[in-house]
């Protein structure tokens, strides 16, 4: 592998990670979000609880009757100080998850007058002297609000907010595991479900490149798989069964060529020889070439019929579309059918009807004609008749090629169209070579038109070849 080679990688390895690291990167988005709303939620809850709390503690604490003078606030602050005690320890028993601490000052010259509760909280962190009237975060997860009382003193409260503090990082922690719980789901899901899709993907390559390694026909099922595998299982089996059909196609085409072309090859190799080996005089010399030229005759068109064959298959082809009369071209280059036909005894006819004005590939057309007239020809006994029919009327050309040879039995009148397919031989004509009638299927379907095969009227098969009279518009893209 050289350094300008792309490495190759797995679909199944990248689509598992990156499956299984966005899911994580979600949930991981959502439960951080979730905890944030966790932790702002607890913090109001706090918020309203130090708030509540110093409310409750006024309510519980305050006289029913003024004060007369405020110079006797720490006074009589000092003689209900154990009411005071008794109310913040009513309220932190009321609030077990959350303790409490509070501070009082005089509000006159701001002297300290007694710490209740839980004192730890005051010595991680002391509320403000001053009121406030608002509640406060301080250090170590505390909150803490100061008020003035009316009987002239400052409240100032201290709770602690570690028990939702704790409430949060449970919250966190379950969150953050269910990210690396729906990660490793997400990546073993993944793996399982994409691994097994990419399974099929191999066992289709595995299938495909059989096609080449086999001459077995290769069937794929699709077994339990997703739709759309299904759906390119289904496709992919049509591929490769047409794969397969050309494959075997090509094969008798090549062994067919090679024993019909062999065996004519090896008669002029063996005739010529004997020729030249004994002194034969002008006339059986004459006989030679004549068979020759005969043996030549066959080849020529069976090869010339196998590159037609291939040329109507390409579809990309380009093609010479032009408008020229059927009539006038069959009655100039039928030549070589009317000697085939007098050679063989058989009286050859044509007729003509109407307008055979017609827009096509003049080669391929004029193969229709010559192809199914030699047909014809070659099927007939001698002393028989050949008779073709050109008829035009309106859009539709037809061409008709009757004969009174034996026929074609219903059974062989769609497998004659076929490639290399050879029907059953005349007595005393040698079997063609099967390009004949499919070069006709060809070039008539490529044309927009049809062929179909009958009874004639003379006894034997009738090959009736409808046509458009001009085959560009709908008629070209059929």
């Amino acid at each position: 592998m050289t350094a300008d080679t792309p490495q190759a990688w797995s679909i199944a390895e990248r689509a598992t990670w990156w499956f299984a690291a966005t899911t994580m990167v979600c949930v991981l988005l959502i439960s951080g979000y979730a905890a944030s709303e966790v932790f702002r939620s607890k913090a109001r809850v706090l918020e309203s609880l130090v708030y509540e709390e110093l409310s409750e503690l006024q309510a519980r604490f305050e006289p029913t009757e003024g004060l007369e003078s405020r110079s006797v606030d720490a006074q009589a602050f000092e003689a209900r100080r154990a009411d005071f005690a008794q109310v913040v320890l009513a309220l932190q028993a009321e609030h077990l998850d959350n303790p409490l601490a509070v501070r009082v000052w005089d509000a006159t010259d701001g002297r300290r007058l007694g710490d209740f509760g839980a004192l730890e909280l005051l010595n991680l962190a002391e509320p403000d002297a001053r009121p406030t009237d608002q509640t406060l975060h301080l250090d170590h997860r505390l909150y803490s609000r100061t008020h003035s009382f009316p009987s002239g003193i400052f409240v100032g409260v201290v709770i602690s907010g570690e028990q939702q503090f704790r409430e949060g990082l449970r919250f966190l922690a379950v969150s953050l595991a269910l990210a690396l719980v729906s990660g490793f789901g997400a990546f073993a899901s993944g793996k399982y479900f994409i691994r097994k899709a990419c399974g099929y993907m191999h066992d289709l390559a595995v299938s495909a490149r059989s096609v080449r390694e086999s001459h077995e026909s290769v069937h794929i099922e699709p077994g339990d798989v997703p739709s759309e595998i299904a759906e390119l299982v289904h496709a992919l089996g049509t591929m490769l069964d047409n794969i397969h059909s050309e494959q075997e196609r090509t094969r008798l085409m090549t062994a067919g060529l090679a024993h019909e072309l062999g065996s004519p090859l090896q008669n002029l190799i063996g005739e010529t020889e004997v020729a030249l080996m004994s002194q034969g005089d002008a006339e059986e010399y004459r006989r030679v070439l004549k068979s020759h030229l005969e043996e030549l005759r066959d080849i020529g068109h069976a090869i010339g019929n196998l590159m037609t064959l291939v040329s109507l298959g390409q579809s990309g082809a380009a093609r010479l579309d032009e408008a020229f009369d059927l009539g006038q071209e069959a009655q100039v280059r039928l030549r070589r059918e009317r000697a085939h036909a007098e050679r063989r005894g058989t009286t050859l006819e044509l007729n003509e009807h109407g307008d055979l004005t017609i827009f096509g590939d003049r080669e391929a057309l004029w193969l229709v004609v010559s192809n199914l007239v030699a047909n014809a020809i070659d099927y007939t006994p001698s002393g028989g008749k050949v008779r073709l029919d050109l008829e035009g009327q309106g859009e539709r050309v037809r061409i008709l090629v009757d004969d009174s040879g034996p026929g074609v039995s219903p059974d062989q009148r769609e497998k004659i169209f076929e490639p290399f397919y050879r029907g059953p031989t005349s007595k005393g004509r040698r079997a063609g070579y099967g390009l004949g009638l499919s070069i006709v299927a060809k070039a008539v379907h490529t044309h927009g038109g049809t062929v179909v095969v009958e009874t004639a009227p003379l006894g034997g098969a009738r090959f009736r070849v409808d046509l458009p009279r001009n085959r560009r518009g709908d008629n070209a893209a059929a």
